[in-house]
């Protein structure tokens, strides 16, 4: 369903990233733009991506650094002429604390990787598919906006600002020809949210009360992530999808 498409994706050096690149992989896109901080786990990416014969192209970036936005549109349309899909992955648990014990760094440092980095992704891709009239961008929040617990509050924050960003530019972007959209994750068998149930024992409590009984795959979010990047999806814009087992419903 995306076949001979060129998709980008933040945060693809493991966890709900790195399931997004190997999916597209099996749909026939024509090529792929990874980035991510992590250069090992990246590398592994793509080495199972080149494995499948798919073109890549990596960065190793933090989307919190102001030009990485940019040198991710850059890239692929130097290595492959443009850019149909981007999905924005990346993102950070940060501290787990009460607002009280939070400092004015801590909340920075989630809001400039989760937010700030998912803006200035979105924004140089949205520049990008205005010239070309299509285009499809996914954002990833969280399921955590529809059950908040406590102690992770920049974070569940940061995520509202995303799903209200993605709104509002599908409004502007509509009119263009591109699609924005976000994808709302429950808990995920990453290495993430596995961090995050080690230091928060509510997490764990939430997992235990998905009707399903188990938390998510990667692929299963992925799944849902790539029908919006595709033309499967072509007249759903502005909508927020939620994969979290039921526990939101």
């Amino acid at each position: 369903m995306l076949e001979r498409k060129v998709v980008a994706v933040t945060g693809a050096g493991s966890g709900i990233g790195r399931a997004v690149a190997l999916l597209a992989a099996q749909y026939g896109v024509g090529g792929v733009v990874l980035a991510d901080l992590n250069s090992h786990t990246l590398a592994e990416t793509t080495s199972r991506l080149s494995g499948l014969g798919v073109k890549v192209e990596t960065i190793v970036a933090n989307v919190a650094e102001s030009r990485t936005g940019d040198l991710i549109v850059e890239r692929a349309v130097e290595r492959f002429g443009r850019l149909d899909a981007a999905v924005n992955a990346a993102g950070i648990t940060g501290v787990q604390k009460e607002f009280v014990d939070i400092s004015d760094e801590e909340f920075d440092d989630v809001f400039a990787v989760n937010l700030r980095g998912v803006f200035r992704c979105m924004r140089a891709q949205l520049r990008h598919m205005y010239t070309q009239e299509a285009g499809s961008i996914v954002n990833v929040s969280s399921a955590s906006l529809y059950g908040m617990h406590a102690e992770v509050g920049p974070y569940i924050t940061s995520k509202s600002g995303v799903l209200a960003m993605s709104r509002v530019a599908a409004k502007e972007a509509g009119r263009h020809g591109v699609r924005v959209n976000t994808v709302c994750p429950g808990i995920t068998d990453t290495s993430m949210s596995r961090q995050s149930a080690a230091d928060n024992p509510a997490v764990s409590a939430i997992a235990a009360r998905i009707p399903l009984g188990r938390t998510g795959d990667p692929a299963e979010i992925a799944e849902g992530i790539l029908w919006l990047c595709s033309d499967r999806s072509s007249f759903t814009n502005g909508a927020s999808l939620v994969i979290d087992g039921g526990r939101s419903g």
